[in-house]
Order: C-alpha cells, then structure tokens, then sequence
C-alpha cells in the first residue's frame, strides 16, 4: 500500500468514528444512520486489509432479527 492510501485510509478511519460518535449519541444505537455509519467503518477496516477490525466493530451491528 502506497503512503498516500494509508493517509486515506486513516483520515477515513478519524471521519468515520466521529459520525458514529455523534450519531450514537444524538441518535442511538438502533437508529438507520447510526448502523449505516457502523457499517462504512467495518467496510473502510475490509478495504484496508485489517479484518480483525473490522470484526471487532461488526460485532456492534444490530443482528438481523432486532427491531
């Protein structure tokens, strides 16, 4: 991975945990923005080649059968 990727991949990361925050806080954890949020992390970690990352925040993803 080039330097430039990794700057990338990391402001990405900054970004994207402090919208969760946010969300999580002005939303809940349930909320459609909030998972969406989760989501484009635990995609960002996949990308990035660091699949325990990505596990350890898929592990928050409200499952399937919640309302």
């Amino acid at each position: 991975m080039m330097w430039g990727e990794q700057a990338r991949h990391e402001d990405a990361e900054r970004l994207l945990q402090e919208a969760l925050k946010g969300r999580e806080a002005k939303l809940g954890p349930q909320h459609p923005n909030t998972i969406r949020s989760l989501k484009q992390l635990v995609t960002l970690y996949e990308s990035w080649g660091k699949p325990d990352e990505a596990a350890n925040w898929r592990v928050r993803l409200p499952s399937a059968g919640a309302p």
